[in-house]
């Protein structure tokens, strides 16, 4: 402990520094700002997202003892790293305000813009001037409490305060506004968290300016500084989970996806080798979702030209096969007459049907997680013995040879 620190600091401090999970937590901020460096270098809309994160690393690790002894001691000006943590404090509150309002009140954004400016510049240089106007002879932890007198360091707390507290609150009351309008279940449960990491970010600021109204009429704090820099520190761990939370979901949606469409990609290569002209040529991208569209599409094409190939008559024995193969019925029904016009028409076989161009509809009405399953247990079908055998009959009584 540094000789000049109060006692009643002392221990809080060693503890803020030293705390494991503390140090975890500024691992988890770096790594996810190293994460989000190309999205930003890519997209102007992701900057002010990296910028909180790039802005939070830096002060969280200036909260560390070693960077901020380093700083001190190399620049011969006393508690110069803990004014540096407070104005990347200020830039990270401003920067993930700003990429709030751009998520979720697009016509707040510019607004936000202006005033953030205005404001940003002004409680920075109001940081700069009662720092150096405190009379600060020695390191200490917390020059608030180390001088309580000081108005200098009273105004000092109260800009950081009411500059957080009021960043929080605003977006506190975005987040949670867009909670019920959030797209996916991952995007709602990161959004809530958000709200809940600035709700308590505006709790830690309530905290610091009830701590200043309370020494300037003599009464000590109602809560032990370690509580309240635990709040603080729980309101980073909430931010930081619920900006996570929705690239986890968007990551297992694209495992998921990818996995569909392996399982899907046997019976896409089977009925576009009948039909190749459903096969699009133009490049779609190689995103696991956009695959997914695409072979949902093309297998759906494929099938309503093969439908032209099944008559009635093949439509009503493959309904009796798949109701004696017992689960699964609608699915195998429909793989055992797609097989066996897959093979006419592989074979040259004039369908008897023509296509209807009405018989689009049905699949358009159906969401695409509805249409993905219902393709899936096609897949399945289509690869049984029961279908494969039925397509042979089907084509053997037509005088069409299949190979097993």
């Amino acid at each position: 402990m540094h000789p000049a620190v109060p006692q009643h600091l002392g221990p809080d401090l060693a503890g803020a520094a030293y705390s494991p999970y503390k140090l975890l937590i500024v691992v988890l901020v770096g790594l996810v700002t190293l994460w989000r460096l190309p999205a930003a270098i890519r997209s102007p809309r992701h900057r002010p997202l990296w910028t909180a994160f790039a802005a939070t690393t830096g002060l969280l690790a200036l909260g560390l003892p070693w960077p901020a002894a380093w700083i001190d001691t190399t620049s011969g000006v006393h508690n110069l790293a803990m004014l540096l943590k407070h104005q990347l404090d200020l830039v990270a509150s401003s920067a993930g305000l700003t990429f709030c309002a751009q998520t979720a009140r697009p016509d707040l954004a510019a607004r936000w813009r202006r005033v953030r400016l205005a404001v940003l510049p002004a409680a920075q240089l109001g940081l700069v001037a009662t720092f150096f106007t405190l009379h600060r002879p020695t390191e200490v932890a917390d020059f608030y409490q180390a001088y309580p007198a000081s108005t200098a360091a009273a105004l000092y707390v109260l800009i950081i305060a009411g500059f957080i507290g009021a960043s929080m609150g605003v977006g506190s009351w975005l987040f949670g506004s867009h909670v019920r309008g959030a797209a996916t279940r991952s995007l709602r449960a990161g959004l809530l968290v958000l709200a809940l990491g600035t709700a308590t970010g505006v709790a830690y600021s309530a905290l610091r300016i009830c701590q200043i109204a309370l020494e300037a009429v003599g009464r000590p704090m109602f809560l032990d500084e370690c509580w309240v820099l635990r709040i603080d520190w729980a309101s980073i761990a909430l931010m930081l989970l619920g900006s996570v939370i929705p690239a986890v979901g968007v990551a297992l949606r694209g495992l998921r996806d990818w996995c569909t469409a392996r399982r899907l990609a046997p019976l896409w290569r089977e009925l576009t080798a009948a039909v190749p002209e459903v096969v699009l040529t133009e490049r779609l991208g190689r995103g696991p979702r956009l695959r997914l569209h695409r072979l949902a599409i093309e297998i759906r094409d494929a099938a309503l030209v093969l439908a032209g190939h099944a008559d009635p008559e093949m439509r009503f024995q493959a309904a009796i096969v798949a109701v004696a193969a017992g689960p699964e019925q609608s699915a195998l029904a429909e793989a055992c007459w797609l097989r066996a016009a897959a093979a006419l028409r592989r074979a040259g076989h004039v369908p008897l049907i023509p296509t209807a161009p009405a018989q689009a509809a049905g699949c358009e009405e159906l969401d695409f997680a509805t249409e993905t399953d219902r393709l899936r247990s096609l897949a399945a079908a289509y690869a049984s013995p029961t279908a494969v055998e039925f397509a042979r009959g089907a084509a053997a009584g037509r005088g069409v040879a299949v190979a097993r």
